[in-house]
C-alpha cells in the first residue's frame, strides 16, 4: 500500500508541476506581450506631445520622467521625409558583448517627421522582477499543492486499505459460513455411504436443512449486491405495517405498542421495509428477547420509530460495528444462535435507500431508533 501511495504521489507531483509550468509560461508570454504593447503606447503618446519646432533637451528630460522611459532617443527630421514610413519598427544593434533590440516609433507632422526610439531592455528589468515574484509564488503554490495532495492521497489510501481489509474479511466470513454447512453435508453423505444406511429420511432432512442454510446466505448476499431505487415508492402507513408484522410474529415474542393519534405515513417500498423491521424482530428473538416494544412519534418533518427489546443487549464497544456485513456480537459464531451477521447490514442498506437515519442503544436490552422523513 505504501508503494501505491508513493507512486500516486509522484504522479500527482509531476502533473501539478507541469500544470503550474504551463500556466507560468503562458503568464510570462502574456506579460511580455502586454509590456511591449504598453511600451509602444508610451512612444505614441510621447510623439503626440512633442512640438518639433520648440523641442529641446529640457523637454526631453521632462518627458522621460513623466513616462519613465529610459533611455529615450528623439530625432526630428525636416528634409526628405517622403521616404519615411509612419508606425513602429525594430532594429538590432550588435554590441561587443550583447545584441540590443531597438523599438522606434515614427510619426509625420509636416513638414517634420519625429522618430522616438528606446531599447526593448527598458522592459526587461520590470519583467525580470515580476518573473522572480511569479516564480516564488508558483513555487509556494506548488509546495502547498503537494502538501494538500499528500494529505488527500494519504486519506484516500487509508480508505482503500480499509476497503481491502473489509473485502478480505468479507471473503473470509463468506468462506467460513459456506464451508461449515458444506463440510456437514459431505460428512453425513460419507457416513451414509460407509454404513450403507437404508433409512435415509433423517439424513436427507439434515442435508436439506444445511442446503437451506446455504440458500439463505446466498439470498442475503444477493440482496446486498442489488441496486434498488426509489422510483416505485408509495405512501406507507408505518402503524399498519407494524401490525401486519405483529400477526406474523405474535406467537414468537410479546408485542407492546405506543402509538399516538397522528398519521405515520412515509414514502417507501413496503416489502423492503417489512424485510428491515423483520430482521430487527428476528435479531431480538435470536438473542433471547421475550418482549419487544414499538413506539411511533411524529415530530415536525420526521417520524421516529423506536424498537426496543428486553434481550441480552450488546456490549458498548461493539455497537459501532453492528451494521457491518458478517459482524456478530457473539464472535464465537455459536451454532446455538443461527445467523451470519447480514441481517442488520441489510437493515442499514434499506434505511439508507429511504433516506432514514438509524442509531442503536443498549441499556437493559437493545433499542433501535429510526428517523424517517415524513411524506
Amino acid at each position: 500500500m505504501n508503494n501505491f501511495k508513493n507512486e500516486l504521489f509522484y504522479k500527482y507531483a509531476i502533473v501539478v508541476f507541469l500544470i503550474i509550468a504551463f500556466f507560468e509560461g503562458i503568464l510570462m508570454f502574456g506579460m511580455k506581450k502586454s509590456f511591449d504593447m504598453h511600451l509602444k503606447d508610451k512612444l505614441a503618446l510621447i510623439a503626440s506631445e512633442i512640438d518639433p519646432q520648440n523641442f529641446n533637451q529640457n523637454q526631453l528630460l521632462k518627458i522621460q520622467h513623466k513616462y519613465r522611459v529610459f533611455p529615450l532617443f528623439v530625432q526630428i527630421i525636416k528634409n526628405n521625409i517622403s521616404n519615411l514610413q509612419p508606425g513602429y519598427s525594430t532594429n538590432i544593434i550588435n554590441g561587443p558583448l550583447t545584441k540590443e533590440k531597438i523599438l522606434t516609433y515614427t510619426i509625420i507632422k509636416k513638414p517634420y517627421a519625429i522618430k522616438i526610439s528606446t531599447l526593448y531592455s527598458t522592459n526587461d528589468d520590470k519583467i525580470e522582477i515580476i518573473k522572480i515574484i511569479s516564480l516564488i509564488a508558483s513555487f509556494i503554490i506548488y509546495l502547498i499543492s503537494l502538501f494538500i495532495g499528500w494529505k488527500f492521497i494519504e486519506t484516500l489510501s487509508k480508505e482503500i486499505e480499509l476497503t481491502f481489509k473489509r473485502l478480505k474479511n468479507f471473503n473470509s466470513n463468506v468462506s467460513h459460513e459456506l464451508k461449515t454447512p458444506l463440510a456437514i453435508i459431505k460428512s453425513k453423505i460419507d457416513v451414509a455411504l460407509m454404513n450403507k444406511e437404508k433409512n435415509c429420511d433423517k439424513l436427507l432432512y439434515e442435508i436439506l436443512e444445511e442446503i437451506e442454510y446455504i440458500n439463505e446466505i446466498t439470498e442475503k448476499l444477493l440482496f446486498l449486491t442489488k441496486n434498488y431505487n426509489n422510483k416505485n415508492f408509495e405512501k406507507i402507513d408505518l402503524e399498519e405495517l407494524i401490525f401486519e408484522l405483529y400477526e406474523k410474529y405474535e406467537g414468537k415474542i410479546e408485542f407492546k405498542f405506543h402509538f399516538g393519534e397522528d398519521d405515520y405515513e412515509i414514502l417507501g417500498d413496503k416489502i423492503l421495509l417489512k424485510i428491515a423491521i423483520s430482521n430487527i424482530i428476528e435479531n431480538s428473538i435470536k438473542y433471547g428477547a421475550s418482549q419487544i416494544e414499538f413506539t411511533l412519534q411524529k415530530l415536525k418533518n420526521k417520524i421516529i420509530l423506536s424498537i426496543k427489546d428486553n434481550g441480552v443487549g450488546i456490549p458498548k464497544e461493539k455497537l459501532p460495528f453492528i451494521f457491518d456485513e458478517f459482524y456478530r456480537a457473539d464472535e464465537s459464531h455459536n451454532k446455538n444462535i443461527k445467523g451470519f451477521g447480514l441481517g442488520l447490514s441489510i437493515v442499514k442498506n434499506i434505511l439508507n435507500l429511504h433516506k432514514a437515519k438509524i442509531k442503536i442503544q443498549s441499556k437493559g436490552g437493545v433499542e433501535f431508533i429510526i428517523e424517517f422523513p415524513s411524506s
